[in-house]
């Protein structure tokens, strides 16, 4: 490999700084993976900035763990220079600079980009070297200063606006705009049914404190002082006033309860949560989850998260009724139940509390009104220091969310969807590392995996029938150019059955209030746009090469481990590979090209071998054995196999 993670030398953090200007005299600055743009025509570049012309520099450091020959490329739409260690190396977009040896080590990088005065603003940088073909420059590349100042001036104001997102400060105060930023519009849990989910006692508990029973809570404390527990107690008897018939469930056997235990090891639950009751901050315990749930409502709970809170976190694996129950058992195992312990509640004095502390404006009830909320504007609060309620918030957090209030024209970025930007602060609080790689960080179910190593099925006898090797979850280095749009949205959504890894015992979690909006700016982040394109009428002469190339006779052998439509793999040797039936359909053209270039470069770690040296395949009866020509019949191939 050229590169790998910036050597510890190396001081500064992964990724370059992107500056932004507008033709009205704003800025803004933020950290970004790589040199990488899309933004549609009539839409921002960023929440700070109005929609319009731009122009935008990337500056960073380029990182080489060795002496290297290199090309660079820069595609898009516009005008752009790429400059390394103040030599411009390429100075028009479309045309490759000159073959460069660079020496190992750290390089300055700036790349400047005016977008075309029509028509959506894109971005690529690529590069090429003696031992590989042309592709994105990785983030793995990349350093940049993070304190650089307007860097971190820009990111409090992200922080800040985020923290209104998260704690719903416009429920109660009017932003004076109609937002956009898509975290603000997903709802609260619904308060509806709730007797029939949640134990009254857990629910006054969680109304006194959140913090207390979630570190991480971003419900604030509603009451204070003296009376405090009292008045949880009376909203909470309130809340319970709509529970009807409590499911009973017969108690978990044994054999229930280490079933459950294995498949909270397969699907990588230790990566957002821990066995004990406290968490560790990042991770929620669950060793408390028994005293939460009524028994029943846990197992559906876990077969639909979102059913009540469609902005939950927590995602849906479709799990069928039988293994959300014996996982709720193992969940309840946990911890040991004492029983309701909370005092009662006055529900009539709980509804009138409800109503004047504002939970209204937050959540939703059958029969109940939004209140009317704050007098006072969003932007022109005079503190952060909520007067109805208890937030809890650090220093650091105070600071940003001031800051951002601060200045009323950031009520503007609330008008602002990038999606871009989404997609990342969604990457983290998803915490889609949790099972993929991604720029060679470490996976959480990989880190924390000795947690649960006694969860583990025991592993069955090796069978020579069968693989030797099972591939992990793939690494999301290249995911905004890896999926089609439209198929990448009903992944997310949980719509794609079968699934395509029929090995792997995890499963892909689905995300369905944010599926749209996710994969859009997958796409946009890796200087692609989200919209289908038409992709034209099969050939059918590639058809048949392509057809051909995947044959074992005189082909690629593609079906020796990998089912083709109907037909199963041949003779799996180390690890089976997906079907090739939705390959078509699931991958884009420019993805397909470069993972059959150099699939270990791709994904290190994969059984995949690599069938093109310097853009030729053994194979010289079709295209001469033109690797670029093989490769786009095989697609094309792959296509009229696809449903879609």
């Amino acid at each position: 490999m050229l590169l790998a993670s910036p050597p510890v030398e190396a001081a500064g953090e992964r990724g370059l700084i992107l500056r932004l200007n507008s033709s009205d005299g704003h800025s803004d600055a933020r950290s970004v993976r790589s040199v990488a743009l899309h933004v549609p025509v009539g839409q921002s570049v960023s929440p700070f900035l109005q929609a319009g012309t731009f122009a935008a520099r990337w500056e960073g450091k380029l990182v080489l763990e060795k002496r290297s020959r290199l090309v660079f490329h820069l595609e898009g739409t516009g005008q752009a220079r790429l400059f390394i260690d103040g030599e411009a190396l390429v100075t028009v977009i479309g045309m490759p600079s000159e073959s460069e040896r660079l020496r190992s080590g750290e390089h300055e990088i700036l790349v400047a980009y005016t977008p075309p005065p029509e028509g959506d603003a894109t971005l690529r940088l690529f590069w090429e070297g003696r031992d590989f073909s042309r592709e994105p420059v990785p983030a793995t590349a990349f350093i940049h200063d993070p304190e650089d100042a307007g860097l971190k001036k820009q990111w409090s104001f992200r922080r800040g606006r985020a923290l209104v997102a998260e704690k719903s400060c416009g429920s109660c105060h009017d932003p004076g705009t109609e937002v956009v930023m898509p975290e603000l519009l997903l709802k609260a849990p619904s308060l509806d049914g709730i007797g029939n989910r949640l134990r009254q006692d857990w629910l006054t508990r969680w109304i006194s404190n959140p913090k207390a029973s979630r570190s991480s809570a971003h419900m604030p404390a509603v009451f204070r002082g003296e009376d405090a527990e009292k008045q949880a107690a009376d909203v909470a008897a309130y809340l319970v006033t709509d529970s009807s018939g409590l499911r009973r469930m017969v108690a978990a056997t044994p054999a229930q309860v280490r079933e459950g235990g294995h498949i909270f090891h397969q699907q990588g639950c230790i990566a957002c949560h821990t066995l004990d009751r406290k968490g560790d901050g990042e991770r929620l315990g669950l060793g408390g989850v028994g005293t939460k749930f009524h028994e029943g409502a846990l197992g559906e709970f876990l077969r639909s998260p979102t059913r009540f809170h469609e902005g939950s976190r927590m995602p849906t694996f479709q799990f069928s009724e039988e293994e959300a129950s014996m996982l709720a058992g193992f969940l309840r195992s946990l911890g040991k139940d004492p029983g309701a312990r909370s005092r009662k509640g006055d529900a009539a004095k709980g509804q009138a509390l409800a109503r004047s502390a504002g939970c209204f404006n937050c959540h939703q009830r059958k029969d109940e009104a939004k209140g009317k909320g704050s007098r006072i504007g969003l932007f022109a609060l005079h503190s952060v220091e909520c007067s109805g309620m208890h937030y809890d918030l650090t220093g650091e957090e105070k600071a940003a969310l001031s800051g951002f209030l601060s200045q009323k024209s950031n009520n503007e970025s609330l008008v602002r969807w990038v999606p871009a930007e989404f997609a990342e602060r969604q990457y983290h609080s998803l915490r889609c590392h949790s099972c993929h790689e991604r720029d060679g960080e470490e996976p959480l179910r990989k880190k924390y995996a000795e947690e649960v190593s006694h969860l583990k099925p025991i592993e069955l006898p090796a069978n020579e029938e069968k693989p030797a090797i099972l591939a992990g979850p793939p690494p999301l280095n290249h995911l905004g150019m890896k999926l089609r749009p439209e198929w990448r949205e009903r992944l997310f959504a949980g719509q794609i059955r079968p699934k395509v890894r029929k090995w792997l015992p995890a499963r892909m979690p689905a995300f369905p209030a944010r599926a749209h909006h996710l994969s859009i700016g997958f796409s946009h982040a890796a200087g692609f746009s989200a919209e289908e394109s038409k992709r034209g009428a099969l050939d059918p002469a590639k058809v048949r090469i392509g057809a051909a190339m995947t044959g074992v006779e005189g082909g690629l052998s593609c079906g020796t481990c990998h089912g083709i439509a109907d037909k199963p793999a041949i003779a799996v040797f180390e690890g089976e590979g997906p079907n090739l039936r939705e390959a078509g359909a699931r991958l884009t053209r420019d993805y397909f090209h470069l993972w059959m270039n150099d699939p270990p470069r791709v994904w290190p770690g994969t059984i995949m071998p690599k069938y093109a040296l310097d853009g030729q395949t053994p194979l010289t009866q079709y295209y001469e054995g033109d690797a670029r020509k093989q490769f786009e019949a095989v697609y094309e191939y792959l296509r009229s196999l696809s449903t879609k």
